[in-house]
């Protein structure tokens, strides 16, 4: 797989994406966005539980002698440190997407308004 379009570029572009978003977020244009902003994490959340889980399973299948040197202990236990991890934040991840899920249920409820009630006041005038 090429650089400009691997799994290492993807993790690229989803930091500067993810950067991107955490300052967009500071100030929203429109109440209601938060609601799509919200459905668009979750989906994210999921995405990159499923990466987690695939980036273990890589290194639960990783080959002494294929992917690190054989005669180093440290590889080793390093490859099994990185399997524990990413299972448990595979595990951490989803319960975020769960969490990520209510609260996007919760904001599906809201009347968000568009406009402040004294932008839509002085508008009348």
């Amino acid at each position: 797989m090429s650089e400009t379009n691997g799994p290492r570029r993807a993790a690229q572009q989803m930091q500067e994406a993810a950067r991107y978003l955490a300052r967009a977020t500071r100030n929203l244009d429109a109440p209601s966005d938060s609601h799509e902003i919200l459905r668009s994490l979750t989906e994210t959340q999921g995405s990159i539980a499923q990466a987690i889980r695939e980036l273990a399973q890589w290194h639960r299948a990783a080959a002494a002698g294929t992917q690190y040197y054989r005669p180093h202990n440290e590889s080793a236990r390093g490859v099994m440190t990185a399997v524990s991890e990413l299972d448990l934040a595979a595990q951490e991840a989803d319960a975020l997407q769960e969490t990520l899920n209510r609260a996007h249920g919760g904001s599906s409820v809201v009347n968000w308004l568009e406009t402040s009630e004294a932008e839509a006041s002085a508008r009348d005038d």
